[in-house]
Formats: C-alpha cells, sequence, structure tokens
C-alpha cells in the first residue's frame, strides 16, 4: 500500500504540474524583468532628455529590445533547460513555398487584426495608439527606424516568446502553448491598443511557428508588421494637409481590405494542402487545457505580471 502511495506521489501528472508552476514563473520572471528594464531605461532617457535626440532614442530602443528580451531571455531560459532547448522544441516541418504561405497568412492575418482594431477605435478613442514619431523625413531616419523597430523587434521578441516561451510551455500542448505565450506577448506591451493587437498577432505568429517548426517565418511576419508600421507614419508625415491625410487613409483601409481578402484566401490554400495551422497537438501531456490554466491561475507570480503590466496599462491611458 505505501508503495502505491508513492507511484501516486510521482505519477506523470504529478510531474507536469509540478513542471508546469516552475515554467511559468520562470516566464512570469522574465516578463516582470523585461517591463522593469523597459521601465528603467525609459525614465533614464526623460530625465537626461534624450527622447529630444531622434538617433539616441532608436539606439537606445534596440539596447532595450536586445537587454530585456534577449539577454533577460537567456538567464530566465537556463532554468527551463537553456535557449536552444526550448528553440528546438518544435522540428522543421514544412519547406519553402509553405513559408511562403504561412508568411502571408500570418500578415495578412495581422492586418485583418489591425483593421478590425482602426474600426473599434473609432467608437472608442480611448484604445489609443503608439506615440513613437519621427523627427525629420529623411533616408537616414527612416532606414533607422527600420532597424530599431521592424528589425530589431522581430529577431529578439520572437526568439524570447516564440522560442524561448513557447518552447517552455510547448510540453503542456502546442494550443496552451500558443494561447499562453500571446497572453504574455500581449500584456508585455503596456498600452491598449498594444495589447489587444500584440495578443491577437501574437496567436497568428504562434501559429505560424508551431505549423513551421523554424523562427524564420513567424520573425519575417513580425518584421513585415513592424515595417508597415513604419511606413505608415512616414506616409503620414509626407501627407500634405487635410486633403494628403484624406488620400493616405483611403490607400491604408483599401490596402487592409485587400489583406482580408489574401487572409481567407491563405487559411484556403494552408488547408487544401492538408498544412494544419489550426491544429494543436497535445503530445505526451496528461493535463487538460483546463487543468493546465488552473495551474497558471494559482500562480503568485503571473499574477504579480499581469499586475504590473496592467497598470502601466492604466497609467498610459491617461499618457
Amino acid at each position: 500500500m505505501e508503495m502505491v502511495k508513492i507511484d501516486n506521489f510521482f505519477s506523470d501528472e504529478f510531474l507536469q504540474r509540478e513542471r508546469l508552476k516552475s515554467n511559468t514563473d520562470i516566464v512570469s520572471i522574465f516578463c516582470i524583468a523585461g517591463l522593469a528594464v523597459n521601465l528603467v531605461l525609459g525614465f533614464g532617457l526623460g530625465v537626461f532628455g534624450l527622447y529630444e535626440d531622434f538617433t539616441v532614442y532608436m539606439l537606445t530602443m534596440v539596447v532595450v529590445t536586445v537587454i530585456s528580451m534577449l539577454c533577460v531571455g537567456w538567464i530566465c531560459a537556463k532554468f527551463c533547460g537553456g535557449m536552444k532547448a526550448c528553440i528546438k522544441k518544435y522540428e522543421k516541418k514544412t519547406g519553402l513555398s509553405d513559408n511562403f504561405l504561412l508568411v502571408l497568412f500570418g500578415f495578412s492575418g495581422c492586418m485583418t487584426v489591425n483593421l478590425i482594431l482602426t474600426i473599434i477605435s473609432l467608437f472608442f478613442p480611448f484604445i489609443g495608439s503608439s506615440n513613437i514619431d519621427i523627427s525629420e523625413m529623411n533616408i537616414y531616419n527612416v532606414m533607422l527606424m527600420m532597424f530599431a523597430v521592424a528589425l530589431a523587434p522581430a529577431v529578439c521578441e520572437e526568439i524570447a516568446f516564440r522560442g524561448f516561451v513557447m518552447g517552455s510551455l510547448s510540453e503542456f500542448g502546442q494550443g496552451f502553448a500558443v494561447i499562453m505565450t500571446s497572453v504574455f506577448f500581449g500584456m508585455l506591451h503596456g498600452n491598449l491598443s498594444g495589447i489587444l493587437f500584440a495578443f491577437s498577432a501574437g496567436l497568428l505568429m504562434g501559429c505560424v511557428r508551431k505549423t513551421s517548426g523554424s523562427l524564420v517565418p513567424s520573425m519575417t511576419v513580425h518584421f513585415l508588421n513592424n515595417a508597415y508600421a513604419v511606413c505608415s507614419l512616414c506616409f503620414m508625415k509626407m501627407a500634405d494637409g487635410e486633403e494628403g491625410l484624406m488620400m493616405y487613409a483611403v490607400f491604408s483601409f483599401i490596402f487592409m481590405l485587400v489583406m482580408v481578402v489574401v487572409f481567407v484566401i491563405s487559411m484556403l490554400v494552408l488547408n487544401s494542402k492538408n498544412i494544419g495551422i489550426f491544429t494543436f497537438s497535445s503530445g505526451d501531456c496528461v493535463l487538460t487545457t483546463s487543468e493546465n490554466a488552473k495551474v497558471v491561475l494559482t500562480r503568485p507570480l503571473f499574477w504579480v505580471f499581469m499586475a504590473f503590466a496592467g497598470i502601466i496599462t492604466v497609467l498610459s491611458l491617461g499618457a
């Protein structure tokens, strides 16, 4: 009888539950540290008046991204088997042509979400928008912004989230890993519009990452999405008066409508090729999704992160 109790105590269910507790705590610490780095360095920029220098501002954004995502992420990943081990949790499954379809699916999906949130913001303006601006329109500033806002986050954030975070949660089911990674990814953005968009885009990029087995397609989607935001800002700067802004708004709306059509077509093509973009494996996980969720929701560090991110979000509404 005593042996039965010991066997039950060390059952697969118990061990997986303990690993999920540990990994959730580690991911929560990573996200809390990431927010803290952003706040501290952002405060430092304001104190020393460095926001006024566009070059310094952009380069500092790169430094913040590298430190908060790669450096902190690499340290935290050490407690989940290492960054490489987390990234390798998903084996490569698709070829070049299929990856192109997945990138098309991911980017057009992001544009579809962008259109929906743009329409919602017309009725709920408190949702807000990005406060990044470009001081002067020239090729140097545009390329610098492309590097700081599009390329660096695409590489660093995908390694951190679709690599470390998603990999550390993969053994508890692919669907659970994609959703929880998107929750952490979304809340880390610190403002309402950013949270809503990043969560939705995170789901799309998580599906792309899970299906392709590689970080490159999700990095590409991330880069294209951020590059579109940079290009949009540049076009708005170039617009001449109200008429120019109206032309930009019409062009942007038409482009997003086209992307909605592309999104639907890409889903149909992927489905016809039996590429399970929305098919999720539970693997060897013996816990159900609801049981996984209960474990996460009982972790104090998870709620510390959610409260921290929530406070920053509320403060951003009044900014």
